[in-house]
This record gives C-alpha cells, sequence and structure tokens, in this order.
C-alpha cells in the first residue's frame, strides 16, 4: 500500500505507453471513434439525444459512481486533497475567464458562457473513458470522483453564474436545489455509506455485477451522445470561439499542473489524472444551463450577433476537436512522467 493508504497494485493500472502514437492509440483514439460513431448517426439519423442523455444522467453515470466508490482503494486524504482541487481549478479558472472576458469587451450572456466554457471541462463524456484508457481502475476511479465533485460546483457555482449574467432570476437557495433534483449525489452517498458500514457485497456477486455491467455502460453512452451533440453543433460562428478554446486547451492544463504540485498527492497516478481532467474539452451541462436561463437572445458586437448557447456550443465543437492533439501530448507527457 502507498502512503495516505491508496493502493498501487499494478493490476489497476495500465503500463505506461511512450511518445504521442501511442498516446493515442491506447488512449485518445478510442473515444475519438466511439464519438466519430456518434457524430455519424446523429449526421445521418438525426439521433434525439435526450432520451440517451436522461438515461445516461439518471441510471449508468449513478451506477459508474457507486461502484467505483464502493470498490476503490482511494483514501480519505487523497478525497479531501482532490475536491480541494476541483473546486480550486472552478474558482481560478472563472476568475481568469471572467477577466479575459472583460478584456475583450464580452458582457452578459456571452460572459457568463466563456467562464462556464473555460470553468467547467468535460469531465464525464470524454474525462472518464479518457482516464481510463491511459490510467486504468485507478483513472477511471479519480475521474467519478472529479465529475461527482464538479458537478456539485455547476449545480452551485455555474447556475449562479449562468442565471446572473442573463437576468439574475435564479437564486442562491433555488441553485442549491439543483444539486438534489439529479441521482449522482445520491449514487456517491451510497457508495461510501455502504463502505463505511462494510456492507460492500461481494465481489463478483450477482448485484456488483448488475452494478458494474449498468455502469460500464455509460462510458460508450457518454461518448456517443457527445458525438451526436457535436453534430448538431452550428459552427458558423467559430471565430468568436477564440478566447474558451485558449483558455480551455492552453491556461488549462498550466492551472490543474500547479494546483497538482501544490496540493501534493500521495499518489502520482491521482495527480496525473487531474491534471488531464482538468485539460478535456469544455463541458456540456453549462450548456443546458445556458439555454435554461440566457435564452435565444442575440448578444454581442454590431455585424457579429450571437446567442450564448451558440457562443457556447461553437465553444464545445472546437474544444473538442483542438483538444484531441493537446490531449494526446498532455496523455504523454504524463504517462512518461514528464510532468509529475
Amino acid at each position: 500500500m502507498a502512503e495516505d493508504g491508496y493502493g498501487t497494485d499494478e493490476t489497476h493500472r495500465r503500463k505506461p505507453v511512450a511518445g504521442l502514437t501511442a498516446a493515442f492509440t491506447d488512449a485518445v483514439g478510442p473515444i475519438l471513434a466511439v464519438a466519430v460513431v456518434g457524430y455519424l448517426l446523429g449526421w445521418k439519423t438525426d439521433l434525439d439525444v435526450g432520451p440517451l442523455n436522461t438515461a445516461g444522467l439518471y441510471v449508468l453515470v449513478p451506477a459508474l459512481a457507486f461502484h467505483s466508490i464502493a470498490t476503490t482503494n482511494l483514501a480519505g486524504g487523497e478525497v479531501a486533497r482532490l475536491s480541494i482541487g476541483v473546486v480550486g481549478y472552478s474558482v481560478v479558472m472563472l476568475a481568469v475567464a471572467y477577466g479575459v472576458g472583460r478584456l475583450t469587451g464580452e458582457s452578459g450572456p456571452l460572459l457568463g458562457a466563456l467562464m462556464l466554457a473555460a470553468a467547467f471541462p468535460n469531465s464525464g463524456f470524454v474525462g472518464i473513458p479518457l482516464s481510463e484508457f491511459a490510467f486504468g481502475e485507478v483513472g477511471r476511479t479519480t475521474a467519478v470522483l472529479y465529475l461527482t465533485v464538479q458537478n456539485l460546483v455547476v449545480y452551485t457555482l455555474g447556475v449562479y453564474v449562468a442565471s446572473r449574467s442573463a437576468d439574475g432570476s435564479l437564486g442562491p437557495l433555488a441553485a442549491v436545489r439543483e444539486i438534489f433534483r439529479l441521482p449522482l449525489l445520491y449514487a456517491v452517498v451510497a457508495g461510501v455509506a455502504v463502505r463505511w458500514l462494510d456492507l460492500v457485497p461481494a465481489d463478483g456477486s450477482a448485484a456488483m455485477e448488475t452494478v458494474a455491467l449498468v455502469g460500464d455502460a455509460s462510458i460508450p453512452v457518454m461518448l456517443l451522445i457527445l458525438g451526436a451533440q457535436l453534430a448538431a453543433t452550428d459552427v458558423r460562428a467559430v471565430s468568436r470561439s477564440v478566447a474558451p478554446t485558449v483558455l480551455k486547451l492552453a491556461v488549462a492544463p498550466v492551472v490543474g499542473l500547479g494546483l497538482a504540485l501544490a496540493l501534493g498527492f500521495s499518489d502520482p497516478t491521482v495527480a496525473k489524472v487531474f491534471v488531464l481532467e482538468c485539460a478535456t474539452p469544455a463541458a456540456v451541462i453549462p450548456l443546458a444551463l445556458t439555454i435554461e436561463y440566457a435564452g435565444e437572445v442575440d448578444v454581442g458586437h454590431a455585424g457579429d450577433r450571437i446567442t450564448a448557447p451558440e457562443y457556447l456550443s461553437t465553444a464545445i465543437f472546437t474544444t473538442t476537436a483542438a483538444g484531441v492533439l493537446v490531449l494526446t501530448a498532455l496523455v504523454a507527457a504524463l504517462q512518461s512522467g514528464l510532468l509529475l
């Protein structure tokens, strides 16, 4: 066992691969392939991702979270450091994006969309499968915990930013209530509870096999949803997504690395996954928040009008497309031990 009680059994890790080619084929390539299938499916069939997204949000991801937490070796100290890191990353990136937005003349809904794009990485749809392919079981568990904490931030601070940048109609208490509407929080609590009470079903039992099977289904489903959503994106406003793209692909990894070094994770693999999660493309959930609270009102500069949802969806598209190269290089650097 490693310091702080985190297991280091090599059966729970994938062996590091060397070089950009290996990083792409072993980590980035598989998730890109499934996302491309989703893109083609959405493009050819006008797939409605709503039911798939609901199934993932209410069934598949909670099952994945419960199984990962119930069976993980991650100790309390690492969970605390990871939680502090996720919250710290979001706050820092919100502040940086606010400053950049003010300097570039953004305001109102577009400023809110820029902040949301920069502060909340796609730690679920991209981050979980990418972390698993790159770092095995440890990667998946860490990514699930990252997503869980991030969701708490999204449905509090994220909702507040989205609503206040629009018309300020949603109060802080209403934002907090959003946390309790989704089952992910309850799955995490249940996972922690069964571990604390020593009630985790035996590995290989029918109960755990069922939960594992449902949870594992979340990864390909999330990637199919991501691809289908990208197929529906109007990229005519791609020129307006320069700021969020630079913040997400250039600034975010540096902030994540700085926080990982400052927090002093006991297990270097957890630190590497944390940095990788921070560097993933702009998340999809803030887009739903922007649609809900910012509406379809054209904003922006004269002759360059755009809605906040269009702005954010374009940022998601560009950061996802350009992120293939950035994430490939980052995975190679992390797996080789160059950064951590």
